[in-house]
């Protein structure tokens, strides 16, 4: 009897240690219905799945009174849609704050009609510091050496869209050591193809974004229905009163409540430019009302509170269901909670659910099949990014410096895709210039300002496909996406006057662990642009006479052909400082260029023979290839770019 007892008290051990090998050791052991851990739960509430529909479901064998609700509005949704989608079998549970929340988890786990348990979890703001601009951004600022096509007052002292290696400073323009040419997103050259387009609806998962700013309003996403509706109905049936604007999701209601970070965030997207006021957004428009609209989706307060599991799995599929086809997030559990993508979707948390609906669900007709979700990787200094951006389907974004250095707070590491300028902790020059409360303007550093560059770098992109007649899937379109980038693990050798989290002091740091792990590289908006038009790249310097084999282009005898012209406008020229008509040299393209840009250039070459067929004579055949030829401060191998 000893001997059985020990042999099933053997198996016991066997399973539940096979058990914490799969499930994270934090799961309560009695039940592994119950997905998460109850750390940083939040009172009163648990989130439960249903095995199946239902349009009822009261939990029993329990004397705590709890009511229970559908976590999701049902109201547009087909009855097909209601038994195939998984997110219309959450349910949200309410009762009194100072019941045992862990308690009932287990009650409700032994429920056979439940599929899972989720504790209702406090998530984690990426939030950012901040330097007010004291500045009287009415009057005209200096922009120095650089021209600026929009005449907004601080697009010159927002580095991050157009990097001339100066800070700028009301009137005063100074050349920045800190400050690198280049070191940006290549805004100003992308800006000559599209500046946005009022179809392409972001939302701002974040603070409330104050969609009256003197710099925003006219790029806010408006329900025309609710707008022109009768107050306190929900005229379009979608589940939600009054939602003009976007929604509070942390107060159940259509008030929303202005913050600092999310109306920052939601500057860069798509500020409006050419207004003669503030900032530009990256897909701002042109000035005549044809920017991006942004869709404010409120999951936290001004102090950062009540970014609750429920909050922000309401506020994604909200985004999806009302027109927002990229969504822009600044949240994340907590760093560490998860280590691997394995453990993250064994979670099978309501947000994967919800996250998932968007990706497939948030789609424009004709345009793109399947919404771009993209996350802030988190400001912890971190070896690894936070989840759910980490996880491999979504977008991570790390963060660089003005001088390209990957920034001092970023999270990096394995799941990170892609970079983008966050600023660095310090001067406010070296930080973030955007829109904030109360038609104010702040400098803020963080992963949560350089993922809106992202955001609105896929606005820009969709706009012009749009406008080019494009089409793409989902998977199509964040392979152009994340492709659109230039090499910056080159510079990552060290950091000067950084802030070390290790060390809690400013010094130089060597950061060559950095290299790899920021992504695949910066984003280039021009770069996007063509991959979205289809129009390949001629790369060259700025600082000396380039001679350019064509063979990628005509093939690899390109330097035995007749080339019989080469087409560039006076204006291109101008631009990019070229004195002397480009020209071939021995097969090869001879230019040079003084000045950073792009142009468009056409090169016609004879296939065939020395000149042209026909008549009398036989010939070859002239064929024109189109290129766009960018000039950056240096380009060796290929240039920096991948």
């Amino acid at each position: 009897m000893r001997k059985l007892a020990l042999l099933i008290l053997t198996i016991i051990v066997t399973a539940c240690s096979q058990y914490y090998e799969d499930v994270d050791n934090t799961i309560p052991a009695y039940d592994n219905k119950i997905i998460n851990s109850k750390d940083n739960a939040v009172s009163g509430s648990l989130l439960v799945k249903l095995k199946a529909y239902t349009t009822e479901y009261q939990v029993e064998a329990t004397d705590v009174e709890i009511a229970s609700s559908p976590l999701f509005p049902t109201n547009n949704a087909s009855e097909e849609e209601l038994h195939s989608e998984a997110i219309y079998r959450w349910w949200i549970l309410t009762f009194d704050e100072n019941s045992d929340v862990e308690a009932l988890a287990g009650i409700i786990a032994k429920d056979s009609r439940v599929e899972y348990v989720e504790y209702n979890s406090q998530m984690e703001c990426i939030g950012s510091d901040s330097e007010v601009a004291n500045i009287d951004v009415v009057t005209t600022r200096s922009s120095g050496k650089k021209e600026l096509p929009f005449n907004d007052p601080l697009l010159a002292e927002q580095w991050h869209y157009c990097n001339d290696g100066y800070t700028y400073n009301g009137d005063d323009a100074s050349l920045d050591t800190n400050h690198i040419e280049g070191a940006d997103i290549n805004l100003f050259s992308a800006w000559k193809y599209s500046t946005g387009d009022p179809r392409i609806v972001v939302a701002v998962l974040d603070g409330g974004v104050q969609y009256n700013h003197e710099d925003l309003a006219a790029n806010m996403w408006v329900n025309e229905k609710e707008f022109t509706g009768t107050q306190g109905e929900d005229d379009d049936n979608n589940g939600f009163v009054d939602d003009i604007y976007g929604y509070n999701f942390c107060d159940n209601n259509a008030e929303i409540t202005f913050d600092d970070h999310g109306t920052h965030v939601a500057g860069t997207i798509a500020a409006v430019n050419g207004n003669g006021i503030g900032v530009a957004g990256v897909a701002g428009g042109s000035g005549n009302g044809d920017g991006c609209r942004i869709m404010t989706c409120q999951i936290y307060d001004e102090d950062g509170n009540s970014a609750k599991t429920e909050n922000i799995a309401r506020a994604i599929k909200y985004a999806a269901d009302n027109g927002a086809v990229i969504m822009n997030n600044s949240w994340a559990y907590s760093k560490g909670s998860y280590v691997s993508d394995e453990k993250f979707a064994k979670n099978y948390s309501v947000l994967i659910d919800a996250i998932n609906y968007f990706e497939r669900e948030a789609s424009y007709n004709g345009l793109i099949t399947g919404g771009i979700a993209i996350f802030a990787a988190g400001n912890d200094g971190y070896g690894t990014p936070s989840y759910p951006g980490a996880y491999y389907n979504n977008i991570c974004v790390t963060s660089f410096a003005p001088n390209f250095t990957g920034s001092s707070f970023s999270n990096y590491g394995a799941g990170a895709n892609i970079c983008a300028p966050g600023g660095e902790i310090g001067a406010w020059y070296d930080k973030i210039c955007s829109t904030s409360t109360n038609n104010r303007y702040e400098y803020m550093y963080g992963t949560s300002m350089a993922a809106p560059h992202v955001a609105g770098c896929a606005a820009l992109a969709l706009s012009y496909a749009l406008e080019l007649g494009k089409s793409f899937t989902r998977e199509e379109f964040k392979s152009i996406l994340l492709t659109s980038v230039h090499d910056i693990d080159q510079y990552q050798t060290e950091r000067q006057g950084a802030f070390n989290h290790v060390t809690g002091e400013y010094e130089t740091v060597n950061i060559e662990y950095l290299k790899g792990k920021l992504g695949a590289g910066y984003i280039d908006a021009h770069l996007l642009l063509m991959q979205i038009e289809g129009t390949p790249f001629i790369f060259c310097s700025s600082s000396k006479e380039d001679l350019i084999s064509l063979d990628a282009y005509f093939g690899d005898g390109s330097e035995k052909l007749t080339y019989t012209s080469v087409e560039i406008s006076d204006t291109d020229m101008n631009e990019l400082g070229i004195t002397t008509k480009p020209s071939f040299e021995n097969g090869k393209l001879k230019i040079h260029c003084t000045k950073r840009g792009a142009a468009r250039i056409k090169v016609t070459a004879i296939i065939g023979g020395n000149s042209v067929g026909g008549g009398d004579n036989m010939g070859g055949m002239e064929v024109t290839r189109e290129f766009e030829l960018v000039v950056r401060h240096s380009a060796a191998g290929n240039g920096g770019w991948l």
